[in-house]
């Protein structure tokens, strides 16, 4: 497999890692010189300003024995938006297109298109290659508010409608989405982010309910886990599942990575070395860490796998045979600001 220079690619390990703040530390540079990851992802504590976040990704590109790793960010709008100044466009919660789609479904489905082409755009023009969005979770108005806004629509058809749009955005700008949280974070009572979770739901109902955006997951190469127990399926947190592996890779005919949530989060209790193991057993490709703590990185890497080669061949394949469709940021802009999309022009 080579890449775009033509280069032979290697496997590289099933770890997304991230640093700790606007450039690279002397220790970080040290350690991840020996390392293979997938990539990094960046944070709000990664970026200052434009110019700033151009040279920390060429270095990050240029850090580790990948030759070619990606750059990976929680680029959602709304809430999750982690590049915010003058530079960036201000983008909309998902919810906003669903509430358009009530009335007029054509064109929620234009302005989602729309929408995603700019906000892949800008990510694109920086040098960042994946954003962790489109969010495929329903919303349910009695859980907790960590999705929220963050859905679509309580409406499943809805929620695939507009996802399927966002991908299309985004992947004829050059960025390739990853689909999350599988198999539905919405029901979630709690945040994952603070504690465990338990979704005690059937399978049957999840098919018929929350499952539904997923099944645009045949034609992707990247999904993301929520970190939640769904007893009805299995007693072991999602990222630990076999069972829900085999799901999507069985019944959504999904061929890409399966990668977990932030291994950093609370809802998983045990130690980084436990949670790694456990994850690539289930059948997880790609674990994330998005702490930014070196010695944590540090302590549990030895743990780390290589990607299975099918599952990074076809990841590899789907990222190299984009094809981009040029637009005019200009009208695009303007037709999102009449509709009042956008908060603000962006540099």
């Amino acid at each position: 497999m080579f890449d775009s220079n033509g280069h032979i690619m290697s496997i590289p390990d099933g770890i997304i890692c991230s640093i700790n703040s606007e450039s690279i530390s002397k220790k970080e540079h040290i350690f991840f010189k020996q390392t293979n990851p997938l990539g990094f992802i960046l944070f709000s504590r990664n970026f200052n300003n434009k110019k700033q976040l151009i040279d920390l990704i060429n270095e990050l590109k240029n850090l580790t024995l990948n030759k070619s790793p990606f750059i990976f960010i929680d680029q959602e709008g709304g809430r999750v938006q982690r590049l915010k100044n003058s530079n960036f466009t201000t983008f909309p919660e998902q919810r906003f297109f669903g509430e358009i789609y009530k009335k007029n479904k054509e064109k929620s489905k234009k302005l989602s298109y729309l929408n995603a082409y700019l906000l892949a755009n800008e990510l694109k023009n920086v040098g960042i290659d994946i954003n962790f969005s489109p969010v495929c979770d329903l919303y349910f108005n009695y859980a907790n508010d960590i999705i929220g806004d963050r859905s679509f629509s309580s409406d499943p058809s809805i929620v695939k409608d507009l996802a399927l749009q966002y991908c299309k955005g985004f992947r004829d700008s050059g960025i390739l989405p990853v689909l999350k949280h599988f198999p539905g974070h919405g029901r979630s009572l709690v945040d994952t982010h603070l504690e465990q979770s338990e979704v005690d739901v059937s399978l049957d109902i999840l098919r018929k309910s929350d499952f539904i955006p997923f099944e645009i997951l045949k034609t992707e190469s990247l999904m993301m886990l929520a970190h939640i127990i769904y007893p009805k399926i299995d007693n072991e947190v999602a990222t630990y599942s076999k069972k829900i592996n085999k799901i999507i890779r069985k019944e959504f005919l999904f061929k890409g990575l399966i990668l977990t949530d932030d291994i950093s989060m609370k809802a998983l209790s045990e130690n980084l070395n436990i949670i790694v193991k456990k994850s690539y057993t289930a059948g997880c490709d790609v674990i994330l860490h998005c702490s930014g703590k070196l010695d944590e990185v540090k302590n549990f890497y030895g743990c780390t796998k290589k990607i299975k080669k099918k599952y990074y061949d076809y990841f590899i394949n789907d990222i190299l045979n984009l094809k981009l469709q040029k637009q005019n940021i200009l009208n695009i802009k303007k037709i999102l600001s009449s509709d009042n999309v956008i908060k603000n022009q962006c540099n």
